[in-house]
């Protein structure tokens, strides 16, 4: 599922690539054929107050403008308000996919814009009829860019590039006093495992994350001027096809969500343990691999967001694992990582019901060497027998 719990830094990193270009097409095509560039709403709202002050001056079409713009800007907050409603809505109602509703929605939204385009080919439009473009492209962006907003856990946008530009600056200086501070400590035979080891920093991936999204939607921006000259508004099918392709991905390659196990609803702990709140120490807390399709292959979540909820309180933590679910590199990385943040703060984690080519992957990215062995138990059970023994050795 498309959710900052679920999707890795990689994962993110496509979705957010993948949707900048369709910001840069359906911006690049609102401004030719509106002359207004709809998910720029710093500008907007300086038209906004450039207009009230003409307004204060009693200039002619001073109030025209000023209902114009502050309809662009609300348009582009109202998507943004729909998203959160939407995604925020879906987590309360335990829904398997919390974003296929607002990127169904843009997908509607941008059909929505073609058709709206071809009823109207006259450049010159009235007022209802800019009205109707420009606040389906402005609420389509809004919806895009608080979905993504969200998906990426607040760390990117897509419709606009402020931002990206600025934390690129940032990143980039970043990066290079510490490439300068490394190849200065490093003598000749190590530069070459310094420039290996620094693929993996995080300001180079960060700033490889903000290139590539600029370079998206400024591709997005040239091949959608390409498109609408050459097409008209059937080049907005595009992106509706793009956007429909990621709902589908989304349902049909489920990504696994990490889920509290309550002690008095969980079945198998009640035919296991009957009354195992009484039981269990408070300062143990159990997790599960839960996704929406039972008895199917899905993939791992990403482990760093998920280590983020756990209570400070749980010195123990058990994480039951699906023999479904399926690790790559990624997700591996980002386990050990949660485990060792775990760690640091004197934490212990207990893994249950993990086969041997799940146990080989993890292996093979290091796991085995920040957690000891016995931790690796084979189910809920002794999983849970193995957890109160800990939680009782470090008591007072």
């Amino acid at each position: 599922m498309l959710s900052a719990e679920a999707y890795s830094f990689r994962l993110k990193s496509r979705l957010a690539i993948s949707l900048s270009w369709i910001a840069g097409y359906a911006n690049v095509i609102t401004l030719i054929a509106c002359n207004e560039v709809i998910s720029h709403q710093t500008g907007n709202t300086t038209h906004l107050g450039q207009a009230a002050g003409q307004l204060l001056l009693r200039q002619p079409s001073a109030a025209l403008n000023l209902m114009y713009f502050g309809f662009l800007v609300g348009a582009f907050l109202t998507g943004a308000i729909a998203s959160a409603f939407m995604t925020e809505g879906a987590r309360r109602a335990g829904q398997p996919s919390k974003y296929i509703a607002p990127m169904t929605l843009e997908a509607i939204l941008l059909t929505a814009l073609l058709l709206a385009l071809r009823y109207d080919a006259d450049p010159n439009h009235s007022w209802s009829s800019l009205y109707a473009i420009t606040g389906l492209a402005a609420f389509a962006m809004g919806l895009q860019n608080a979905t993504i907003t969200k998906i990426s856990g607040a760390v990117v946008r897509t419709t606009h590039l402020t931002g990206v530009i600025t934390d690129f600056g940032l990143e980039g200086v970043q990066l290079f006093l510490w490439w300068r501070d490394m190849m200065r400590s490093a003598k000749a035979g190590r530069m070459g495992r310094v420039l290996k080891v620094s693929r993996r920093h995080p300001s180079v991936l960060r700033v490889a994350l903000l290139a590539s999204i600029f370079s998206s939607f400024l591709i997005g921006a040239a091949l959608g001027t390409v498109a609408f000259v050459k097409l008209g508004p059937i080049a907005l099918l595009a992106p509706v096809l793009f956007l429909c392709f990621i709902v589908g991905v989304d349902y049909f390659k489920p990504i696994a969500d990490v889920r509290e196990i309550d002690p008095t609803q969980d079945k198998e702990l009640r035919a296991l343990f009957g009354n195992i709140k009484s039981l269990l120490p408070p300062d143990v807390g159990i997790f599960r691999l839960a996704h929406h399709k039972a008895g199917r292959y899905h993939q791992a979540p990403d482990f760093g967001a998920w280590v983020d909820r756990v209570p400070r309180q749980w010195r123990v933590v058990i994480l039951v694992i699906s023999p479904l679910t399926q690790f790559d590199q990624d997700t591996a990385a980002s386990l050990l990582t949660a485990v060792q943040r775990l760690k640091a703060d004197g934490r212990t984690l207990v893994i249950s019901g993990m086969n041997r080519v799940q146990f080989k992957t993890l292996t093979d990215c290091g796991l085995t060497r920040v957690i000891d062995l016995d931790n690796f138990v084979p189910d809920l059970e002794f999983a849970i027998a193995r957890g109160m023994n800990l939680a009782m050795s470090v008591l007072p």
